[in-house]
């Protein structure tokens, strides 16, 4: 198989997998906001491959933001919840407390800029999962949280999605 057929045939596994690609883009978003499992899902550069692969087969962009954002948000839950039901004993629970400077670095930035924390923290790698957790731990509300996972997300999928969807568009065509 030449390049020019393995490049077509992975275009054309792209068409017929589009419900395959967002499901996995959520999961990839998901993961990458929980603490731990964020070490071992690159959601990044999974969302650039992604973003470009569909954007060479021209398919659509707004339904992988979509899973993206989603995916992200679901995953900003889950870390909130992990922070308001350990809020007590975080410091102590591995693997924070192999961290303690990092922790009490991260816990003074979240009492600091409160909701631009979040904001920030997801166009950061290493703090996208650990701000939910320790905003979650704080008196912040549920609601405003949820507010600013929101826009953080759809921000952070789009940011990463969009320039390989249309970069790699422009080049393929």
């Amino acid at each position: 198989m030449n390049l020019n057929e393995w490049w077509q045939s992975a275009l054309e596994l792209v068409r017929d997998n589009e419900t395959s690609i967002e499901v996995a883009l959520f999961v990839c978003a998901f993961a990458e906001s929980i603490i731990v499992a964020s070490v071992f899902v690159p959601s990044t550069p999974i969302f650039i491959a992604v973003g470009a692969l569909e954007g060479a087969a021209e398919g659509p962009l707004i339904p992988l933001i979509v899973a993206g954002t989603v995916g992200a948000i679901f995953g900003d839950l889950a870390s909130f919840a992990i922070g308001f039901y350990f809020r007590q004993r975080l410091p102590e629970i591995w693997p924070l407390r192999q961290h303690p400077k990092e922790y009490a670095q991260a816990r003074a930035f979240v009492q600091r800029w409160g909701i631009m924390a979040i904001l920030v923290s997801k166009l950061s790698g290493p703090m996208r999962p650990l701000v939910p957790m320790l905003v979650g731990a704080s008196e912040m509300s549920r609601g405003k949280f949820v507010a600013a996972s929101a826009v953080s997300s759809v921000i952070w999928a789009a940011l990463v999605l969009a320039p390989a969807y249309y970069g790699f568009q422009a080049i393929t065509h």
